[in-house]
């Protein structure tokens, strides 16, 4: 299947017609190939100024500066580095909730010393360590910082195809504000979505701030 991002593409055909979910599925597939691909391919240089950019602005937030518990998750690979977010919350004196992957769903622990608390996990991210860390409950949350392959400008989200992200977000309080980090690459016309598939409420890269409407 041919992949467009631009203006006019294929992602907005796709979106026009009633397709299976089975279709669905493997245009989403087609999508986070396409779009990992990108992401791997910035220079490291750019990654590494885009993410500072997007940290600061996510930071500068009152989201951030009005909350107390914040559930974000450790970068990988060619994500937006969210190192900055978690020092600097920490720093603040906010209270960092980490995920770790067990089966299908995500635990939630409580993380002050990421130095000494953290292990690699299954999929070789960072991940709490139990033993060392209090767990936490999804009721706490009152600011999700979430990671995503690709997401639109109407704040749909494309996860990694785990749903663990999705699971988290049926269950956090509806006060709670999601927010995602994506570099500007990472954004096509429309993402096809399904039925349990949930917005995020405010989308950060390195040159704008996308609200809900």
């Amino acid at each position: 299947m041919e992949l467009i991002l631009g203006p006019g593409g294929c992602v907005q055909h796709f979106m026009k017609n009633k397709n299976s979910p089975g279709k669905i599925k493997l245009f989403k597939k087609n999508i986070r190939k396409e779009i990992r691909e990108k992401r791997d391919n910035l220079l490291p240089e750019y990654r590494k100024e885009s993410s500072r950019l997007i940290s600061e602005k996510l930071l500068n937030t009152d989201y951030y500066n009005n909350s107390d518990n914040i559930l974000t998750y450790c970068s990988f690979g060619s994500e937006v580095d969210t190192n900055l977010i978690i020092k600097k919350a920490l720093k603040d004196k906010k209270n960092i909730i980490l995920p770790r992957v067990q089966g299908n769903n995500l635990e939630l622990f409580f993380v002050n010393e990421p130095s000494g608390q953290l292990e690699k996990g299954i999929h070789g991210i960072m991940e709490p360590i139990t033993n060392l860390c209090i767990p936490a409950k999804t009721s706490y949350i009152d600011l999700a910082v979430v990671p995503g392959v690709s997401f639109d400008r109407n704040l749909n989200r494309l996860g990694y195809g785990s749903g663990y992200f999705d699971r988290i977000f049926q269950d956090i309080p509806e006060k709670a504000t999601k927010i995602a980090l994506c570099f500007d690459i990472q954004l096509v016309d429309s993402v096809p979505v399904l039925e349990h598939d949930i917005k995020v409420d405010i989308l950060i890269t390195e040159s704008r701030i996308y609200h809900s409407k």
